[in-house]
């Protein structure tokens, strides 16, 4: 796996980790979040305009900046998904996955043979060009070292949660309150249960499974609300990072009424 990994390494360490999800294709944003402090990036490739070389160029600055790099794959990619791994992200984000069949086809995908069927690529960037080691021990350590991470989204996913996290190779799974809010609408229910109810059902069954649970945070106060229930991966959309801070800025300025004449 290419470079340090400071999400592991904080999770490990009993702390929180905390990351910033781009959809911009923009390798110095990814930069200048890593050396700001952030553990990891979610690069999403799901919603953002971004094709496998931009996300190579976003891998490659988190790796300079010292942050792991998770990538959101397109919700039909899941079969090639593996390439993002090759560029040398240190996981994937797989999208609405409401299954434990789901969750085993996209562990397969990340995973060499024998646990998983992810082609053959010892000489990739993640694989150091095959400067570093033999092919097998490559295979080896990126089994052991890749994050598989299923998004749970759907009221099918909060309801097949236990499933979905006894696939062997989840450690982590992010719970995204906005399409599951969503899918309580397109569920067939006349009285659909609260979505802040499946959140907390969601994250009370990852923390009870031991599991990392991931959850999105707007603000620090939902972040410190999202820790105490047991989260321990918090991320925050870029987007709302720069507008919360253009409305910030704009709001402090003096206004139009400070440039008039006396």
């Amino acid at each position: 796996m290419m470079g340090p990994d400071r999400m592991r390494e904080r999770l490990e360490a009993g702390e929180v980790a905390y990351g910033v999800l781009i959809p911009w294709p923009n390798a110095d944003l990814v930069e200048a979040a890593g050396v700001s402090g952030f553990d990891y990036v979610f690069i999403d490739a799901e919603h953002g305009a971004l094709d496998r070389k931009v996300c190579v160029e976003m891998v490659r600055a988190a790796s300079w900046a010292g942050m792991a790099s998770l990538i959101r794959v397109p919700y039909s990619d899941i079969r090639g998904a593996y390439a993002y791994l090759d560029m040398g992200a240190h996981g994937l984000i797989f999208p609405h996955i409401t299954s434990e069949a789901d969750a085993r086809s996209a562990t397969r995908v990340c995973l060499f043979p024998p646990e998983g069927s992810r082609g053959a690529s010892s000489s990739s960037r993640a694989a150091r060009y095959g400067t570093k080691s033999k092919a097998e021990e490559y295979y080896r350590s990126s089994n052991k070292a890749v994050w598989v991470v299923p998004v749970i989204e759907d009221v099918e996913g909060v309801d097949a949660l236990e499933e979905i996290l006894a696939v062997p190779g989840i450690q982590t799974f992010f719970v995204g309150p906005g399409d599951l809010a969503l899918s309580r609408l397109t569920s067939g229910n006349a009285n659909p249960p609260p979505v802040d109810k499946l959140v907390d059902q969601a994250i009370a069954t990852g923390v009870r499974l031991g599991k990392y649970v991931a959850a999105p945070a707007a603000t620090p106060a939902i972040a410190r609300t999202l820790v105490e229930k047991g989260v321990r991966v918090v991320v925050i959309g870029a987007t709302a990072l720069f507008t919360g801070a253009c409305r910030a800025y704009l709001d402090a300025v003096p206004g139009p009424s400070a440039m008039a004449k006396p």
